[in-house]
Parts: C-alpha cells; sequence; structure tokens
C-alpha cells in the first residue's frame, strides 16, 4: 500500500508540472505574439541618423599588387564603402520593429546583410594580405573588423596571431576583453583561444 501510494503521488506530481510547463510555455508563446503584433504598428522611426559603418578605404592598402583574390576583395570593399552597414547584432525582427517600425524592417535587413558580408570580405582580405606577405596592411584591415563589431571567429584569431608574433601582449589584452563582451555562440572558442595566444606571448623570452 505504501508503494501504491507512493506511485501514485508521483503520478500526481508528473502530471502537475507536466500541466504548469506547458501554461509556461503557453503564456512564453502568447507574450511573444502579443508583443509581435504591437510591434507591426510601431509608426515608421528616422533611421537616417542610426551608427551607420564607414569602410576607411584610404587606411587600407588599396592597389598593393595585382593579385586576384585580393582585387576581388578590394573590388567588394569599394562597393560596400557606398552602401549602408549597420551591425544590428542579435536584434530580432520583433526588436527591430520596436525600434523603428516594419516599414523600415527590409532597410534595416539589407544593412546588416551588409554587415555580414563586410565582416566575411575583411577575413578573406586580410587572409590574402598575409599569404602575400603583407603583415602590416593585414593588421590594419583586422583591427578595423574588431572596431566596428565583427564577431567573426577568424578576424579574432588572425589579429591575435599578429599580435603574439610582435609580442604585443598589451593588444592580445586589449583585444581578450573586446571578445569577452561578444554575445556569440562562438564567443567561449574565441576567448579561450585568446586566453591561450596571451598565455603563450607572457612566456616567450
Amino acid at each position: 500500500m505504501i508503494f501504491l501510494g507512493l506511485f501514485i503521488f508521483f503520478i500526481f506530481l508528473l502530471a502537475y508540472y507536466r500541466k504548469k510547463g506547458l501554461r509556461e510555455q503557453e503564456d512564453i508563446e502568447q507574450a511573444f505574439w502579443d508583443r509581435e503584433n504591437e510591434a507591426n504598428h510601431v509608426r515608421r522611426k528616422d533611421i537616417s541618423g542610426l551608427p551607420y559603418i564607414s569602410i576607411p578605404l584610404e587606411k587600407f592598402p588599396i592597389n598593393i599588387c595585382g593579385n586576384e583574390k585580393l582585387k576581388e576583395c578590394e573590388t567588394e570593399l569599394t562597393r560596400l564603402s557606398s552602401a549602408k552597414i549597420l551591425n544590428l547584432g542579435n536584434q530580432t525582427n520583433t526588436d527591430l520593429k520596436m525600434k523603428y517600425g516594419p516599414a523600415n524592417l527590409d532597410a534595416l535587413g539589407e544593412c546588416h546583410d551588409n554587415f555580414i558580408t563586410l565582416c566575411r570580405v575583411l577575413v578573406t582580405y586580410a587572409e590574402t594580405l598575409l599569404s602575400l606577405g603583407y603583415r602590416d596592411g593585414a593588421r590594419t584591415v583586422l583591427s578595423f573588423g574588431i572596431d566596428c563589431g565583427s564577431d567573426h571567429s577568424k578576424n579574432y584569431e588572425l589579429l591575435a596571431g599578429l599580435y603574439q608574433e610582435q609580442g604585443d601582449a598589451a593588444a592580445l589584452g586589449e583585444l581578450l576583453a573586446k571578445a569577452k563582451t561578444l554575445d556569440t555562440p562562438m564567443r567561449q572558442s574565441i576567448i579561450s583561444h585568446l586566453e591561450t595566444a596571451l598565455e603563450a606571448c607572457h612566456a616567450a623570452p
């Protein structure tokens, strides 16, 4: 009888928590749709004053050589330099509609797509520069990537490698501090890589 009573108790307890979980999930979903509905009725906001990213082409090693891959990157960067670029981080479409109105969603999405393209091209550009021996130019390009908010892990790793080569522990420390502010699934991996590089830099004779 005792075991039967305990069994029945656990069955009721399981049913209670299951029902509670379903109710909480329904509340979450309802809150989402309520917010989405509210966002869809926000009036268009002025987005002309947002922190658009400017690409400092004058600081980049443009036309340093005739390498085909380098030229492709430079062409893409030149195109992007006349486009609107925004780092919108991990903001959802609902977040953007709440802030700026649904009428601006497509334009903002294009701006963020340009940012993603920029981050990718900067890494390819820097990798190509490194392969050709232009280390100072690569450092300039990679540093801009970090400054504009790139969370591309390769951007961090390549720049960390250059700092480590140059024995620049101070710059590595600053890079690590920036990595700790990232909000990306790769955050911990980037931090671990930078911590290893910083330790190696301190240990170097």
